[in-house]
């Protein structure tokens, strides 16, 4: 019995030095065939090893590489199709609502036309004609005060018509000349003149002035004329044409309501209005004249 135990002991150590044995010699050949690549790689490459190189180079650049940018392009390629598809329906529903609005508008034009016959109203407060103008100069050291359009006395500019962009209004006509006019913009800071304004919110309107341009918030100050206990934010603000005769004409945007303050919490109730023209570039604007006016 003990023998038996003694034998199997030795036998054990026996496999257990076989295994050990085993795994220097991977390990030497491992590192024979490391040594020989290495060689290879820093000596000049024969005809037949660059023929390896390149066959595998290229079953890399087929193989792998070619497949996984074939199948990264394709998923590119669906992701900015389906991008392009939601901006397709954007348009389409902007589309829609236009064609909608412009049949309304069509339909309340001929409606109202109508009542100004009925009526012998030959103009509302809301009807202008635009004259299209270029900006001529713009000085540096006035770049948010002022600027000069082509238009003067010879087109029948006055001073205090509105100045619009294709987004809202700018400024009013200061200066005119015969063949050239200034414009003050209403981001200026020496702007003394108070534009009458209305607010149109929760389906009501509010009658305010357009006192001065904040220029760290970039926005209007407009002081109100009646206490309101809310306007809404976003609210439209455009011009009231309460301003005389030459002035503004009613309904030329001016800008959103950013901040309602009451008079509960100031001496007078005031609203922050984010102005909707862009007074960085003018380059194309238009004056504006009353229909009732030469």
């Amino acid at each position: 019995m003990i023998v038996l135990m003694r034998g199997d002991t030795l036998y054990k150590r026996h496999d257990k030095l076989n295994k050990h044995n085993k795994r220097i010699v991977i390990v030497t050949i491992i590192l024979i065939v490391f040594s020989i690549f290495t060689l290879l790689m820093n000596r000049s490459a024969s005809s037949i090893e660059s023929i390896f190189k390149d066959t595998i180079a290229n079953i890399e650049y087929y193989v792998i590489k070619t497949p996984i940018k074939y199948i990264g392009g394709l998923f590119s390629e669906y992701n900015e199709l389906k991008d392009v598809y939601e901006e397709n329906a954007q348009l389409k529903e902007q589309l829609d609502k236009y064609a909608r609005e412009a049949a309304l508008n069509e339909v309340l034009s001929s409606e109202l036309e109508q009542l100004k016959e009925l009526t012998n109203i030959n103009y509302l407060p809301t009807d202008y004609k635009v004259m299209q103008t270029t900006v001529i100069a713009r000085d540096v050291e006035s770049w948010n005060n002022e600027v000069t359009i082509n238009l003067g006395k010879s087109s029948h500019i006055k001073e205090g018509m509105a100045v619009i962009s294709s987004k809202g209004m700018i400024g009013t006509v200061t200066q005119v000349n015969e063949l050239s006019a200034t414009v003050s913009l209403l981001c200026s800071e020496k702007s003394k003149s108070q534009l009458p304004v209305m607010i149109i919110s929760g389906g009501k309107e509010y009658y305010g002035l357009l006192n001065r341009y904040d220029i760290e918030k970039k926005a209007y100050r407009i002081t109100l004329l009646s206490d309101v206990e809310k306007i809404d934010k976003n609210a439209k603000v455009v011009t009231s044409g309460l301003g005389g005769i030459g002035k503004s004409p009613k309904g030329i945007l001016v800008g959103t309501v950013e901040n309602y303050t009451s008079k509960s919490e100031t001496i007078e109730s005031s609203c922050l209005v984010k102005p909707s023209a862009d007074f960085d570039s003018l380059n194309y604007v238009a004056v504006v004249q009353r229909v009732n006016e030469k």
